[in-house]
């Protein structure tokens, strides 16, 4: 019959593989601070000291989780063994691993009883697959602090650039529309006429202007015909939106 124990000292779990049950409070009052002895205390019954030392040695190569007072016991540790605690599933899984042809009653139920239980192959593989989506969720998270990392820098760079072109009073959206704007009031009063009706300037149009600025500054950068007439447009332009 299976356990209802969810926790067991190694050496009840020693008693219970040998179907020694009756005998427990007699051995473990004995032996549990001398289990090494197992086999002189108690020659009538050598597989106890079998599973015994089975356990203790799988919990030291830790191929068997255990606790020793409620913590996790690791190499480093130099723990007394009457304080070392099993949980029943990881028992069951590591006979199960280890033991395949031993099936302890306390731990296995009968065959007509596991038709309602996840198989241990199932369990096994759940396991694994849970195991490999722990290493992905690992990966993700590192990469995702990469890119955090990268992200501040980039954010640091850009800050500096801003510094940087901040100090060299680089033009703006808004001193570009300025630009724009005081563009297009000189031509307005370069073309337009007084509040009299008075003409102001000798070009009768803005062809005119740009033809006086190519002859002045010819072959200067920025100063074709195609760039002076689009910007002239788009100064009158803004301009008039603006008004």
């Amino acid at each position: 019959m299976v356990s209802l124990r969810n926790f067991y000292h190694p050496l009840d779990a020693a008693i219970l593989w040998s179907d020694l049950e009756p005998y427990e409070a007699e051995i473990v009052q004995t032996a549990l601070t001398s289990s090494a002895r197992l086999i002189t205390l108690f020659p009538q019954w050598p597989f106890l000291h079998t599973y015994a030392e089975r356990i203790y040695d799988a919990i030291s190569c830790h191929e068997l989780p255990a606790t020793y007072l409620g913590h996790p016991i690791v190499s480093s540790i130099h723990a007394e063994r009457a304080f070392f605690t099993i949980r029943h599933t990881d028992l069951r899984i590591w006979i199960a691993r280890y033991f395949p042809d031993e099936k302890p009653s306390f731990l296995f139920r009968t065959e007509n009883e596991h038709s309602q239980c996840v198989s241990l192959g199932a369990h096994l593989a759940q396991e694994a697959e849970v195991q490999s989506s722990k290493r992905v969720i690992e990966e993700l998270r590192q990469k995702v602090a990469s890119l955090n990392r990268e992200l501040v820098e980039k954010t640091r760079q850009c800050d500096v650039l801003s510094g940087r072109a901040q100090d060299q009073d680089l033009p703006t959206e808004s001193s570009k529309a300025v630009f724009l704007m005081i563009i297009g009031a000189l031509l307005d009063c370069a073309l337009g006429c007084s509040l009299n009706g008075r003409v102001q300037s000798i070009y009768r149009n803005q062809s005119a202007i740009v033809e006086a600025i190519l002859c002045r500054f010819p072959s200067f950068p920025g100063l074709s015909k195609r760039t002076l007439d689009r910007k002239f447009a788009e100064a009158r332009r803004h301009l008039s939106q603006a008004s």
